[in-house]
């Protein structure tokens, strides 16, 4: 047993455990084993890992409310202009860091030097990483590896875009958080900007690619080193020093043997994850994949605009028969080619007769009776196939229609298997039935009454320098007793949805910006309680409890559920709003023309209360800052709704706190989008887009125009949404 010294300036911190005093450092062990003050302001709680290029510790932040953080000591055992090369690499990989701002990289707070030795102090990722998981669960699924890549490409993508690589990707590099099982992307020692200049040799055996391991990494290097730690955590098999044969990889030939394990062990793969893999692991860069959108791409394929609404996919065995497998267009062809034939039978029949007739010397009645008789027959069965294919065709071309329309307009219903209640098969339409099922109560619902509130403009520094009062119309749902639901009436307008080039550090996503015209509807003032959901649902799947706070932890089609059933409960159409209404409704443009440019577009602020956000203005992750506010402290769970400043319509919480599900299906931009405000439709039906921020998201995440790709099956801790009914004012 040795004993540790905590000091993270000590050179040799491990001792014999009789001595009093640290050998390396000299300072009594009693307190640096016990917890050590560094620098007057970290605590030092626990050593985290040591590697080959220094030690990662767990400490507090004594300036910053006992704050967790993580300290990093890069050990330079160089002299010299050596040192002072090293020094400099570390200043700039520090700055380096400090522009990553992304929710799933780690965010940096200090960087410093002393005694020959640099520091680092990053954000404290509370979970576990990959390897650590892997020990806990066993080998990851197919599907477990399609979520890991769905989650971290986007980061990948994200560096790449700044032009940098991380160059150590593997899986103990890789956390999961606890709150939210995100992946996050750590241990940043090793990024470096794309160049063609030889750098650093940085790379871990095993995961590290060929050009990588000779001095020249590419975007494509970092690909490489994602699919490698996929294969790893299927397979169970990583590298070590003590094991020279690798089974899932021949050196000697350079080739990947992955498949050829898994088959062994009994595990079939997928074809497209099998061929993504592949192509992740190519021995040379130019046959990989060039950057993290042509993966996610072939991983969720898009749904081509062109293309109609497949509505077949939840359609009884016979519906889908009805459609499918006797097209309108494929039921014609055959029944023209079962009506020619049958034409062509009876007139060579009727000739066949006639020739027979003729042929006769001498006629009978009888004969020529039943002659007669049968052509007449043939007459009629053409007549009568002719007619009941026909009927058929009108049927069917009915039955198409309904089938269509019905799907398209009935609620989602949940299919809940009862071994596993939270195995939910849904079916894929997005607006709540028009029909109730049961006498809805139109006296829950009140008139439109006035209220008053106040609006606050910030400034960059989070600074209010404007407040203004303002009125609005809102009606009232009454749920129960002491519960409401509270409607507010969004005026029709006109804006331009999405990003323009000047606001910045904006996404693809949010792009082309383009003019939207809605007519006006009603959107829930706050996000939906837990008290409300309770009243409707009869029961509370929320995880931070409390009636007042947002529910939570709800799938899209859980909510669409819900709405269906408050719909029936008091006879108007309550649904889940489009990503346009959720936008103007969150901008709050009241009048459009001073926002406007030259070129006729419209730039908006950030933010609906201006150029920045704080911890007074909304919950949100406030560690890391925006503009030039002030870091704020960070509470990590909901709170109750309407704790904060309103915008110009009188809605609350409309940044952070819960993301908010939006009705539309997922597309990667807005080329092609709908003008009419309505939801969008015929995109990818795996996913829908979430509008606002949570508690657990940063500040560019909190922005009115962010979107977020999610599963519609998805639920977190961090999921809400809001309702809104449509109608004319």
């Amino acid at each position: 047993m040795s004993l540790y010294c905590l000091n993270p300036a000590c050179s040799f911190p491990d001792n014999a455990n009789n001595h009093k005093f640290c050998h390396g450092c000299g300072q009594p062990l009693a307190d640096t084993t016990q917890g050590y003050l560094f620098r007057d302001r970290y605590l030092i709680k626990q050593i985290l890992g040591e590697g080959n290029f220094g030690r990662t510790y767990l400490v507090e932040d004594q300036n910053f409310n006992h704050r967790k953080r993580v300290l990093k000591k890069f050990i330079a055992a160089f002299q010299g202009a050596i040192l002072e090369t090293a020094k400099t690499l570390f200043k700039r990989e520090a700055e380096i860091l400090d522009t990553l701002k992304h929710e799933q990289i780690p965010a940096i707070y200090d960087h410093f030097e002393e005694e020959n030795s640099l520091y680092l102090v990053e954000e404290y990722i509370e979970g576990e990483d990959l390897i650590t998981e892997f020990n806990r669960e066993g080998k990851f699924s197919q599907k477990k590896i399609k979520y890991l890549l769905e989650d971290l490409l986007p980061v990948l993508d994200y560096l790449h875009q700044k032009n940098l690589l991380h160059r150590d990707i593997k899986p103990d590099n890789i956390m999961r958080r606890r709150h939210d099982s995100k992946l996050i992307l750590i241990d940043f020692g090793g990024v470096k900007e794309v160049s063609k200049t030889r750098g650093t040799l940085i790379y871990t055996p095993g995961y590290g690619s060929i050009e990588q391991m000779t001095g020249n990494p590419q975007t494509a290097s970092d690909i490489y080193s994602l699919g490698a730690t996929c294969v790893r955590l299927m397979t169970g098999y990583f590298p070590s020093e003590n094991n020279e044969n690798d089974p899932i990889y021949d050196s000697n030939t350079a080739t990947w043997l992955w498949k050829d394990y898994l088959h062994n062990q009994g595990v079939e793969i997928e074809q497209i994850l099998s061929n993504i893999l592949d192509k992740m692991l190519a021995h040379f860069p130019q046959d990989r994949y060039q950057n993290s959108q042509e993966i996610l791409l072939e991983l969720n394929p898009p749904v081509s605009c062109a293309k109609p609404l497949d509505i077949t996919e939840d359609l009884s065995e016979s519906e889908s028969k009805l459609i499918n497998q006797s097209s309108f267009k494929e039921l014609t062809k055959k029944e023209n080619i079962l009506i020619y034939t049958t034409v062509v039978i009876s007139i060579i029949i009727i000739i066949f007769i006639v020739r027979f007739l003729a042929a006769q010397s001498s006629l009978n009645v009888g004969t020529f009776v039943g002659a007669f008789l049968i052509c007449l027959c043939l007459a009629n069965l053409v007549f009568i196939l002719f007619k009941n294919i026909k009927k058929r065709r009108i049927k069917i071309k009915y039955s198409q229609n309904s089938i269509i329309h019905n799907k398209l307009a009935q609620p989602t219903t949940l299919q809940v298997n009862s071994a596993n209640p939270s195995t939910v098969a849904p079916n894929t339409s997005i607006t709540s039935s028009s029909t109730p099922t049961k006498q809805p109560n139109k006296n829950l619902i009140s008139s439109l009454k006035s209220f008053q509130f106040e609006v606050i403009t910030v400034n960059t520094k989070g600074e209010i320098i404007k407040r203004e009062n303002r009125e609005n119309e809102y009606f009232t749902v009454k749920l129960s007793q002491d519960i409401n639901l509270e409607m507010v009436v969004i005026p029709g307008g006109n804006f331009w949805m999405g990003t323009s080039k000047k606001e910045g550090k904006n996404s693809q996503q949010e792009k082309p910006q383009h003019r939207v015209n809605l007519s006006s509807f009603c959107m829930a003032k706050y996000p939906i309680t837990q008290g409300q959901w309770k009243q409707i649902m009869e029961q509370n799947p929320a995880y931070f409890k409390g009636d007042n706070r947002p529910v939570e932890n709800v799938s899209l089609y859980d909510c669409l559920d819900f709405c269906k059933k408050l719909s029936e409960l008091v006879g108007i159409q309550l649904t889940l709003p489009s990503e346009a209404q959720w936008e103007y409704a969150c901008r709050g443009v009241i009048n459009s023309n001073q926002y406007k440019q030259l070129d006729g577009t419209q730039i908006y602020q950030p933010f609906h209360f201006g150029a920045t956000i704080t911890e007074q203005l909304a919950n949100y992750n406030c560690s890391r800052t925006y503009q030039q506010e002030p870091i704020g402290i960070y509470f990590p769970k909901t709170i109750d709704v309407g704790s904060f400043y309103p915008n110009n319509f009188g809605l609350y919480d409309l940044h952070g706190n819960v993301w908010e599900w939006c009705g539309d299906t997922w597309h990667e931009n807005y080329q092609n989008a709908p003008q009419d405000g309505k939801i969008w439709l015929n995109g990818n039906d795996k996913y829908s887009p979430m509008r606002g921020g949570s508690w657990a998201a940063f500040p560019f995440y909190c922005r009115c125009a962010i979107r977020n790709k999610v599963q519609r099956n998805n639920r977190s801790y961090d999921h809400g949404f809001r309702v809104v009914y449509n109608f004319k004012k």
